[in-house]
């Protein structure tokens, strides 16, 4: 949301527009209920600063702000024994069809470790879940061909 100051202006005009998209003329919304860890999906503080290892157990798509101008669909990984899902950004699916192929059925049943960190977003650091690459083994310096 470009050009607004504030965190009661976003809120504000969020507010606003998710009152248009529903037509109701009144949301009841608490920002706990936006900002905690309270939802269906992944947030990085749900991680508590920890890098988890997990077994994708369905594979789906779910649609952000449906109907809107700016709807988006996203991939949405399931995972065994755990309620909540993780909606995957460009990187993380790019990273996941890295290690798994494209296909997304052939990563049902495969391991992926994830981890908080911070990305950049509209001009400011924010919380972000990334997915851990497979590290090289390490070589011993006699090993080295050089």
């Amino acid at each position: 949301m470009t050009g607004m100051n504030n965190h009661s202006e976003w809120l504000a005009a969020w507010q606003a527009r998710d009152n248009e998209l529903r037509g109701s003329g009144e949301v009841e919304m608490n920002i706990n209920d936006v900002y905690t860890s309270g939802g269906k999906f992944l947030r990085a503080d749900d991680l508590k600063g920890s890098k988890i290892e997990l077994q994708i157990s369905e594979v789906g798509s779910h649609t952000f702000n449906q109907g809107a101008t700016d709807e988006k669909t996203q991939i949405v990984l399931s995972f065994a024994g755990k309620e909540k899902k993780l909606g995957l950004n460009v990187t993380n699916a790019n990273t996941i069809a890295g290690l798994f192929g494209n296909e997304t059925d052939d990563w049902i049943g495969k391991n992926i470790k994830i981890f908080p960190t911070k990305t950049e977003f509209g001009g400011e650091q924010v919380p972000c879940i990334r997915i851990d690459q497979p590290q090289p083994e390490e070589a011993k310096f006699d090993d080295i061909p050089f």
